[in-house]
């Protein structure tokens, strides 16, 4: 079933679009950043860095709030590696501070330890794709004339993200600012897939565009460069900012109320609340609610109005339909169903309560990853 003055109001599909993932921590939790500058005793760091792979790198894929310890060797000064870490919180710090694995680097790695020295930043941008390797690493100091620091980080933040959605080599793209009156100070972490897909963005017209707008802006910009690198995107801690996405309709705020229901990160905005109850519920790509199910003596159910974007709606034991701007679905109460939205689009639906008498939902399992994967 199509509605026209739906259609009207919707804009082009996001098929085959790739997105730029935003690491962000969920509501009522503060990001804990920081760059861990580690120094070895000369010719020391190769060995010191095979430790952290045997250590480390085992224990933290079962650290929930360790989101990625991105790590990079100075190429000028081989004894040198700067990793730049992000967790969920200071508690999540603080249990992989904990770990057996970091401890056990701790001990293993003292007769080849030189220092260490740990600079909490804040965010400026935190932005990468959902996944792949980067082998080029690039570390930028930058130091932002004061006056131009609200304009420097929001042009920075905007090309940044742009890159890593638009450039297919830009892997992630990391800008930090010191704290306090040196908040002037931006640490970047650039990551490609190559050296070939650097040079292939620092010649695009986007990219000379953002530095011609942005060089007379800092004091001093100094690059680092690093030895040939192999980091693993960690895929932890990621979610698209909907402000990005061009949708037709506000996404509102995190569906925090229904997130251990839903696998992926999900948005609700409330429509209206007189009359009839209606809420438009935004989808990031690969979102989907578990099964449920509204249950009802008389009445009740639901009614989902697509309006932007792609994604599924699949009630127990039957084939996944997909939904398109326009399509109208109409839930009877007491079935378990799904619905979400596709890989590779967000998706966004009006839902509408239907009243009924003795309402409630129950919420079962999530859909498996096998079976969503197969839909197309």
């Amino acid at each position: 079933m199509k509605i026209i003055t739906v259609i009207a109001l919707i804009l082009a599909l996001m098929n085959g679009k790739v997105f730029a993932h935003t690491v962000f921590a969920p509501e009522g939790k503060t990001l804990k950043v920081h760059w861990a500058v580690l120094e070895s005793k000369p010719g020391k760091m190769s060995d010191m860095a095979a430790i952290s792979v045997r250590t480390v790198a085992k224990s933290t894929p079962n650290e929930a709030g360790t989101y990625s310890l991105y790590g990079a060797i100075d190429k000028a000064n081989p004894d040198i590696m700067r990793l730049l870490e992000i967790y969920e919180d200071e508690e999540a710090y603080t249990v992989h501070t904990s770990s057996e694995g970091y401890k056990s680097f701790v001990e293993e790695r003292k007769p080849i330890f030189e220092g260490l020295k740990l600079l909490p930043v804040d965010p400026v941008v935190l932005e990468q794709k959902k996944s792949g390797t980067g082998k080029f690493i690039l570390l930028t100091l930058a130091d932002v004339k004061p006056a131009n620091l609200d304009e420097f980080k929001a042009l920075t933040t905007q090309e940044y993200s742009r890159a890593v959605a638009d450039e297919a080599g830009v892997m992630g793209m990391f800008a930090t600012s010191e704290r306090g009156d040196r908040n002037h100070v931006i640490h970047i972490m650039e990551i490609y897939a190559d050296e070939s897909a650097y040079n292939t963005y620092i010649n695009s017209e986007k990219y000379k565009e953002y530095r011609k707008k942005t060089d007379n802006m800092t004091e001093s910009r100094k690059d680092f460069e690093s030895l040939p690198a192999n980091i693993k995107l960690s895929e932890k801690g990621l979610h698209l900012d909907p402000e990005s996405a061009n949708l037709p309709f506000p996404a509102g705020k995190p569906n925090t109320a229904y997130a251990q229901y839903f696998d992926g990160m999900s948005y609700l905005s409330p429509m209206s609340l007189e009359q009839v109850t209606i809420f438009n519920v935004t989808f990031e790509p690969g979102c989907r609610n578990h099964w449920h199910i509204h249950h009802a003596k008389t009445g009740g159910g639901q009614l989902l109005i697509a309006v932007s974007g792609r994604g599924y709606y699949q009630e127990w034991g039957k084939p996944a339909r997909e939904l398109k701007p326009g399509d109208v679905v109409n839930i009877p109460a007491n079935v378990k169903h799904w619905h979400g939205a596709a890989k590779d689009s967000w998706f966004q639906h009006f839902a509408v309560e239907v009243a009924g008498e003795e309402t409630s939902n129950e919420w079962c399992e999530a859909v498996s990853a096998e079976d969503y994967a197969k839909l197309k």
